[in-house]
Parts: C-alpha cells; structure tokens; sequence
C-alpha cells in the first residue's frame, strides 16, 4: 500500500501559511496580559502557538491534503 502522505515541501508551505496569521495576531492579544516582561510575553505566546499548530491546524491539513493525493 503507498503512503499518502503530503510532499513534506506541501507541508513546509501549510505550515507557513497557519502560522502567519497567529504570529501576527496573538502576540497584539497577549501583549496586555503578559505586561512589559518579554520573557513572559514570548513564552505565553509560544505556549499557545505551538499547541494549536501541533495539535489542531497541522493534523486537519494533513488530512485533507491526504484526501486530494489519494
């Protein structure tokens, strides 16, 4: 049976493009919360960007860019 996954160069760009609006927007959103300490700031920021990639955005493309080399 062939695997079907994505080109991991498909992947790179997916990844690009869920990124780019999160690393424009939640940084904006946390900045009050987290104040004027940047180590803060940028762990909060972290902690909730990476997640969501791993866990919510990257699964879904895989499977739907499965679903269209199948």
């Amino acid at each position: 049976m062939k695997n079907s996954a994505p080109n991991e160069h498909i992947l790179a760009l997916v990844n690009y493009f869920a990124l780019l609006p999160l690393v424009y927007f939640i940084p904006d959103l946390i900045a009050p919360i987290t104040g004027a300490n940047k180590l803060l700031h940028v762990a909060t920021v972290l902690a909730l960007i990476v997640p969501l990639i791993s866990y919510c955005v990257m699964p879904i493309a895989v499977k739907l860019l499965s679903k269209k080399t199948v």
